[in-house]
């Protein structure tokens, strides 16, 4: 859902910020504009608690950002809380009942340590903001930042002026207000070679026949990782049965197709997938089909890889339209 992150260390401040945006170009200014955001969101949770934070034990604080007309509730006391923007925060914050320490271990040597402290994530469909605070006048601290040499860093660095469908994954160290370190990474989505078999029944001039495909293409997909488009080559064998004096007779006639289609769910799992093709008769056999013959098709796979297919036929070297579908299973 976000795949673009700026990870900003802050030791001044004792403190670790983990920007995960979908599109970084698009919201880097929201990098610039976040110490002045944390410190709406400070005001409010200090509004809502007589509680001393500032010797208190860590809390874990969590917002949702709701844009207007969605429902929400809120859960601090009986107050609700709207930003200039119409879009509404759901604020919610406890006391960590236990205070742990977080370890990362990479290649068999510790590269971070990070002590029992507070906790505070901010979600929103645009953006995922992760902050670890060593108490909370770490939090307080940072809202006094000018993070824009970090918004600079990010939009005029070379390496992001080409992204295309690659994902951004950084680490920046900011120390005494500029920014100290940077390590930059961008990562291409996983395309995949695939090869699939087709079983089917279809119907063209009031024949019933059953039909057996053989499809290969490529899958690739978006900076999100999910599927997004798929050409393909097909080979579709359709059999027709004709009675002879001697019982019957099999013909077979071959389709050869390229097709392209999109995936037009928005969820990670189960693509649902339409497009478009086009063929021609390679082999034929009987006198289903005369002459050069093309046909055309518009295709449908739904999460259960069943699709219905029209077919529209131009045989007898193109001069006659006939019209076909095809009930299809992907395996």
């Amino acid at each position: 859902m976000y795949p673009d992150s700026v990870r900003v260390e802050l030791p001044d401040q004792k403190s670790v910020i983990v920007f995960e945006l979908q599109e970084i170009k698009k919201y880097s200014g929201f990098i610039t504009g976040f110490p002045a955001y944390l410190k709406e969101i400070l005001g409010y949770v200090q509004k809502s608690s007589a509680a001393d934070f500032s010797a208190s034990s860590p809390y874990h604080i969590e917002v949702k950002v709701i844009p207007e007309g969605e429902k929400f509730t809120l859960s601090i006391g009986t107050d609700m809380y709207t930003k200039a923007t119409n879009d509404k925060m759901q604020i919610s914050f406890k006391k960590l009942d236990e205070e742990q320490t977080q370890l990362t271990v990479r290649d068999k040597e510790i590269v971070e340590l990070l002590p029992p402290g507070w906790e505070l994530v901010i979600l929103s469909k645009e953006f995922k903001i992760s902050v670890y605070a060593q108490s909370f006048q770490s939090l307080l601290d940072i809202t006094s930042l000018d993070l824009t040499p970090i918004t600079t860093k990010v939009t005029t660095d070379a390496d992001f002026k080409t992204l295309g469908r690659k994902s951004v994954k950084s680490r920046i160290i900011f120390r005494d207000n500029k920014v100290d370190q940077t390590y930059f990474d961008k990562q291409h989505p996983l395309d995949m070679l695939f090869i699939t078999g087709i079983g089917g029944v279809g119907l063209v001039r009031d024949q019933i026949y059953p039909q057996l495909s053989a499809k290969m293409g490529i899958t690739f997909s978006n900076r999100f990782k999910r599927p997004n488009i798929r050409p393909s080559i097909i080979y579709d064998a359709l059999f027709f049965a004709e009675k002879i004096s001697e019982g019957y007779q099999m013909n077979i006639n071959g389709f050869l197709s390229v097709s392209f289609e999109k995936n037009f769910s928005k969820k990670s799992k189960g693509p649902s997938w339409g497009g478009i093709g086009a063929g021609l008769l390679v082999r034929q056999s009987g006198d289903y089909f005369t002459g050069n013959t093309m046909k055309f098709f518009i295709s449908h796979e739904s999460e259960n890889r069943i699709s219905i297919v029209p077919e529209f036929y131009l045989t007898d070297d193109f001069k006659k339209f006939t019209f076909g579908t095809t009930l299809r299973y992907t395996f």
